[in-house]
């Protein structure tokens, strides 16, 4: 009797338990993939405000660097830096102020203005900056020291770039960054998602205990952060949870608990009252149906394409967000394959994602576009499998983004353009002279081809005129930088006057221009041979004309006092006149024929 009483009970307790188990799957599953989501959600939000920092770090290094440039540490002087700073600022519009430092003496800023209250302080004297200043210094490359506090009012961040001559510290070129337009510029201010919150920190190097530089965002569901070696940086990207996600949660767990109670006591009843057992079937069935369809409503509310795959890469089910995304209609797709629907190539991958999910069990990424009627779309894949025969993919259109980075990736050929279209030879070499790199305008006046670069050495085309060095590796490694005039030797053994301006990099390498200096020799020469010809001239006037003009002026001087002479006399003296007269118009002539030879040296 016992026996008969407790088998419903079990029975019903067995469906309620499967009920749960299933509920509690199907809950897990949702909930991880929509964690899953989120986090590479947040690691794109993350990887775009790295990248923003490292191309704002990019073009401060090459500021710095370019400030650099305008000190002549040989001479101790300091060079058109206003001009450089002002082009840097205009190019650059965040970049809060320039600076160049003696020592760790501010000693140039620019905008003169808004700076000029900082001339004479030593960063190296003060405890806030001689850690960061110094730390510079001892790596012997750039570093970004803050975010602080500026003298002249307000809170940022500087780029120090420390200056080297003869391995002898000699300054710092600096670049300072506002902090409120280096959150702007780095997008941390303005994230497409509201609930992604990020924050910026780095340890305080004088305390160090770490210091946050925005709102912290309190407790958040899931984070993900990317520390800086160049600065000690800390940029922590922060979800916090919409609070939809809970209460969908909590509804479907209220499911959950309902339908496994409804199940186990729908179970009992069957077993209790066996008349009833279609009618009660039949209704739990309809709020399974009912359950199922608001789950599929949740599925449909995904932004995404999803495609369900057999091991053949046939299509068999498939959701779309929005219609226009799909190639073919559904009836044209569903039940065929890849290759029956694309060409080759693209079939052979996709069915090799296919392939590799169902092998692996991981996340297989797949990048790829199709080209529709108006456009062409770009689109990113993750298959992965859901049983050992069925893959599901879901794909994301990223035509924009991959746009946006196809036109980035064009405004950094133009920038590389401008270099190899310099009306100088700019090259790059390593430490020994080898050469790694020449512009168009440095394989022209080398005669060099591409394939042929990397077999010179600086020493090879480049003859120096200074009798103290032979080389020109020499001379650079002595003295950190040169300014020198020399000779550039051509692939066919010609040699053009040339003046050569390069340095050590901080990497070590080699680095400068070479200017072709023939139309300037040959002006020089051509003024020196017009000196020459005008020194002939002076002299000729001042001793050749003399003379006949001297006679002339004593033969008239004779006649006006002697007016009485025979006529005998007077003809011998207007012969004489005729004599130096003539004389005197060879002389004239020749100064003439000397004057315009002077003057076509020149033209």
């Amino acid at each position: 009797m016992n026996s008969r009483l407790n088998k419903p009970f079990f029975f019903a307790f067995s469906v309620g338990l499967a009920t749960a188990i299933v509920f509690s799957i199907t809950i897990i599953l949702s909930y991880q993939y929509y964690q899953k989501q989120k986090i590479q959600q947040l690691q794109l939000e993350l990887n775009f405000v790295k990248e923003n920092i490292r191309k704002i770090m990019t073009n401060s290094n090459l500021a710095a660097f370019s400030v650099g440039l305008t000190i002549d540490p040989v001479q101790d002087t300091v060079k058109n830096f206003d001009f450089v700073a002002k082009e840097i600022m205009q190019q650059h519009p965040y970049i809060f102020g320039v600076q160049i430092l003696r020592k760790g003496e501010i000693q140039y800023v620019y905008p003169f203005e808004r700076h000029k209250s900082v001339l004479g302080y030593d960063i190296l004297e003060n405890q806030s900056t001689q850690i960061e200043a110094q730390r510079a210094i001892d790596e012997k490359e750039i570093y970004y020291a803050g975010p602080l506090s500026f003298k002249q009012g307000g809170q940022g961040i500087i780029a120090r770039l420390p200056i080297f001559h003869n391995q002898k510290f000699w300054g710092f070129s600096a670049v300072l960054i506002r902090m409120d337009d280096f959150l702007e510029a780095s997008g941390i201010r303005k994230s497409e998602f509201d609930n992604f919150i990020f924050e910026l920190s780095k340890i305080n190097p004088n305390t160090g205990k770490e210091e946050y530089f925005t709102n912290r965002s309190g407790a958040s569901d899931l984070s993900l952060d990317y520390t800086f070696a160049e600065s000690g940086w800390k940029i922590t990207a922060n979800y916090q949870s919409e609070s939809i996600v809970y209460i969908i949660l909590s509804i479907l767990i209220i499911l959950g608990i309902f339908s496994t109670a409804g199940s186990s006591q729908h179970a009992y009843q069957i077993l209790k009252r066996p008349e009833k057992l279609e009618a009660l079937l039949n209704e739990k069935t309809k709020e399974i149906e009912e359950n199922n369809a608001y789950l599929q409503s949740m599925v449909q509310a995904i932004p995404d394409i999803i495609f369900i795959y057999d091991e053949q890469a046939t299509y068999l089910d498939f959701h779309a967000y929005k219609t226009e995304f799909l190639l073919y209609k559904p009836k044209d797709f569903i039940g065929k394959t890849a290759y029956e629907l694309f060409d080759k190539g693209f079939a052979k991958e996709t069915h090799a994602c296919i392939l590799k999910a169902l092998k692996t069990s991981e996340v297989i990424e797949h990048s790829y576009y199709l080209d529709f009627k108006e456009d062409r779309k770009f689109f990113e894949g993750r298959y992965i499998s859901i049983n050992s025969e069925k893959v599901l993919a879901v794909i994301r259109e990223v035509t924009e983004r991959v746009l946006s980075a196809q036109r980035l990736e064009k405004s950094e050929q133009k920038y590389r353009g401008l270099v190899s279209q310099a009306s100088d030879t700019i090259f790059l070499s390593d430490e020994n002279g080898n050469l790694i790199e020449l512009n168009n305008k440095g394989i022209e006046m080398t005669g060099l081809n591409e394939k042929q670069i990397k077999e010179y050495n600086l020493n090879d085309i480049i003859i120096l005129s200074n009798e103290k060095h032979s080389k020109i590796t020499e001379l650079i490694h002595e003295k950190g930088n040169t300014l020198q005039e020399g000779s550039l030797k051509k692939s066919d053994g010609t040699e053009i006057p040339v003046e050569i301006n390069c340095k050590i990099t901080a990497s070590k390498q080699i680095q400068g221009i070479i200017r072709d200096v023939s139309a300037r020799k040959k002006y020089i020469q051509s003024i020196q041979l017009q000196n020459e010809k005008l020194k002939e001239i002076a002299w000729i006037q001042s001793h050749e004309v003399r003379a006949p003009l001297a006679r002339i002026l004593g033969l008239l001087d004779y006649l006006e006092k002697y007016d009485e002479g025979t006529k005998a006399d007077n003809n011998h003296i207007i012969s004489s006149l005729r004599k130096s007269s003539l004389d005197l118009d060879l002389i004239i002539r020749d100064l003439v024929k000397k004057s315009e030879e002077a003057e076509s040296s020149t033209s």
